[in-house]
């Protein structure tokens, strides 16, 4: 094969003249220099584009075959103005933060050609200025000095080989720092960046000197494939062999040198081994922790409440209140207020929240303070409304703290109360299930709510189903179903659906048939946009909610978020733009990881409802309480027209669309379909294949997790 021919470098200087096309999440620019030349088109990547700044840029002419000739820059240098017009310019467009056009006319006139050295040497001459006070003064200076640190990380970046498009990621999450962390310990940059796995990072170490068989290159590969094991499988540990096997892969090395390496990161903390099992540390110690302390919390045995006085109080709160606990509704109740640990699983419709209002109302009759919380901001704003009670999210409740990362409740303050009431324990992995038990008082009942039939949680372990399997807590099982209208089918259809039977269709459950994953998808549109609002006067925003098992494919998460943006919001205008996604004013949008800072949670879903780009900044309304995003913070945000059913979790909607076919094999199974229908109050359409939802019906085999805490309570 012959060697490509190499392109002539060479560079233009000229000012910026025309955006053509920005990405926001990569950098990549279309647009037009102005040289002395004349216009040439120019495409690369570059980090906040202004029209009007001076460049130097850097690469070949290239020819397009449908927009002629191209320069195809690979690197970039933002030269300072040099002219009063040209300073002015640079100062009101937007790059300094704090300063507008009003402004820095004012700057301009004080200072003339001599402004930006001022601002760059002695910016406290900026207060000589009618409208700079010092909190405004911090705000310019900043920012001056974010972008000469950015031009100081490029150039670094840059003589080792990293492309502009990565450059601008890693500056963007490390700024100044970036140069520390890539000559120092560039593997950080796979747990940091988004879009950086471990290839990208490897081939930046061994350009920065890191060697093909050093231990630290062996044991960043083992740590990242332990991790991704965890974080995507929700294991808590692989066994030695498959660590062993699968780092080798990665690294292409021999099984023997990833064998040394993973007893170097043992004796060096970061693998914790058990037997043949290998850990990170912080689960291993998460699932001791958490089985020691439910040893501690049955150690107590029960409360030494008068069985005559709690069935007198019950019966006061049944005739108080209207309702009649049944026979296992009254044992779970009792079990929660004489014991110290009580589990209360069962399917939608059982009455899980009857119980929980029972027992929280014996709680008030008996004089007992209680707390309530879930793991999720939805889950507990969910479990506040159904018992007209404070409930927070777990993380709140132990308050959180984001600059530590440590919980101010633990063993040395705990919670105050004399029982802990927690909702969707499904949801919770098991770090944070550990953190949660650090925090309750030896002396406090806990009492764990969930359905152990919905999927696991998205982090490591699967807590729940744990603790049930050891037998060692009680635990009560719900299964007769009350809440149930006498036209819906929805609940029924759930529990013959866990049972491995097919659900029978009715105007509240449908299956509309579709082959084609392109089918699927014009469907899930049409009853979106058309179908659904006009014949049951749905809100396509606020009622109806797509769950898709897959995020890729036409009937997967991307792309029905794609169709779905352009058919119910293509109208409004561009907010951000980036190079897989953009969002548009008014686009339903979901938090994707906690963020505790702006007390947004994993799951929230708001609407985009302001944009200031000149600050770079996004305003995404949650639940009727603004929050603003910079630009850089976007990756934390998602379009939530369709998502996946795991995310949903926690939530409910009037309506509820599901594409179910053959094309998601992989991910055909019954807890899966399960738990997409306990997510509908009064809608549930399937759209797809008979032949897929039966597949899924009888697939109960779940995906078994690499976990240990059922036997450490099994065996004590």
């Amino acid at each position: 094969m012959p060697t490509p021919i190499a392109r002539p470098q060479l560079t233009l200087r000229g000012t910026l003249h025309k955006v053509i096309f920005t990405n926001n999440e990569n950098g990549y620019l279309i647009g037009v220099l102005k040289t002395a030349e004349g216009n040439v088109s120019i495409i690369g990547y570059m980090m906040g584009p202004r029209e009007g700044d001076e460049y130097v840029v850097t690469g070949a002419w290239t020819t397009h075959p449908k927009y002629g000739k191209q320069f195809q820059f690979e690197s970039y240098e933002v030269k300072e103005p040099t002219t009063i017009h040209g300073v002015e310019e640079y100062l009101s467009s937007g790059l300094i933060h704090g300063v507008g056009p009003a402004l820095a006319s004012r700057i301009v006139k004080k200072f003339g050609t001599k402004t930006l050295d001022i601002l760059n040497k002695t910016p406290d001459r900026l207060l000589e200025i009618e409208g700079v006070g010092k909190k405004k003064l911090e705000k310019i200076v900043e920012s001056a000095s974010s972008l000469h640190d950015m031009q100081d990380v490029m150039t670094f970046l840059k003589s080792y080989n990293i492309t502009t498009s990565q450059s601008i990621k890693i500056f963007k999450t490390y700024g100044k720092g970036a140069v520390g962390v890539v000559k120092n310990n560039p593997y950080q940059l796979i747990h940091d960046v988004q879009g950086i796995g471990f290839q990208i990072a490897d081939s930046i170490a061994q350009r920065v000197g890191v060697q093909p068989e050093s231990t630290y290159r062996l044991e960043a590969g083992i740590r990242f494939v332990l991790d991704d094991a965890c974080r995507a499988a929700g294991h808590c540990f692989l066994p030695r062999e498959e660590l062993a096997r699968r780092s080798a892969e990665l690294l292409t090395v021999d099984e023997a040198k990833i064998d040394r390496a993973i007893d170097s990161g043992v004796e060096n903390g970061f693998l914790t081994v058990e037997g043949d099992k290998l850990f990170p540390f912080l689960l291993h110690e998460a699932e001791k922790d958490s089985a020691k302390k439910i040893e501690q919390l049955l150690l107590k045995g029960s409360k030494p409440f008068a069985e005559a006085k709690l069935l007198r109080s019950l019966a006061h709160i049944e005739k108080l209140h209207k309702i009649e606990f049944d026979v296992k509704q009254r044992d779970a109740i009792l079990h929660a207020i004489q014991n110290p640990i009580t589990i209360l699983t069962g399917g939608p419709g059982t009455g899980k929240t009857l119980c929980v209002n029972g027992i929280i109302e014996l709680a008030d009759e008996l004089g007992l303070k209680y707390l309530l919380c879930a793991p999720t901001g939805r889950a507990a704003k969910r479990l506040s409304e159904l018992s007209d009670r404070e409930a927070k999210t777990i993380h709140r409740m132990l308050e959180y703290e984001p600059q530590s990362g440590l919980f101010r409740r633990d063993a040395d303050t705990p919670l105050e109360c004399d029982m802990l009431i927690v909702d969707e324990v499904s949801m919770a992995d098991i770090e944070l299930f550990a953190a949660l038990l650090d925090a309750v008082k030896p002396e406090s009942q806990l009492v764990l709510v969930g359905d152990v039939d919905q999927l696991p949680s998205v982090g490591p372990g699967q807590v729940l189903r744990d603790l049930i399997d050891s037998k060692r807590i009680g635990t009560v099982r719900l299964d007769t179903i009350f809440r149930q209208s006498e036209e819906s089918t929805i609940i029924a259809n759930s529990h013959k659906i866990n049972n491995g039977e097919i659900p029978e269709f009715s105007p509240d459950f449908k299956l509309l048939d579709e082959v084609s994953a392109e089918n699927i998808q014009e469907t899930i549109v049409r009853l979106c946009s058309t179908i659904l609002p006009q014949n049951y006067r749905y809100d396509p925003f606020d009622d109806i909610q797509v769950l898709s098992p897959m995020h890729n494919g036409a009937a997967g998460v991307r792309e029905l978020n794609k169709v779905l943006q352009q058919a119910l919001n293509g109208h409004s205008k561009v907010s951000w733009q980036g190079s897989e996604r953009k969002f548009l004013m008014g686009d339903k949008v979901m938090q994707t990881k906690n963020n505790y800072d702006k007390e947004v949670f994993n799951g929230d879903i708001g609407r985009i409802c302001g944009v200031d780009k000149s600050d770079g900044v996004l305003i995404v309304d949650f639940y009727g309480r603004k929050v603003e995003y910079t630009f850089e913070q976007l990756d934390e945000v998602t379009l939530a027209y369709a998502m996946t059913i795991h995310k949903s979790q926690g939530n409910e909607f009037k309506a509820v669309i599901v594409p179910v076919t053959t094309s998601h094999y992989i991910m055909l199974q019954r807890n899966l379909i399960y738990t997409a229908v306990t997510r509908a109050r009064e809608l549930l359409v399937l759209v797809g294949e008979m032949k897929a939802l039966a597949i899924a019906v009888r697939n109960d085999e779940v995906r078994e997790r690499n976990t240990l805490l059922r036997k450490r309570l099994v065996e004590g």
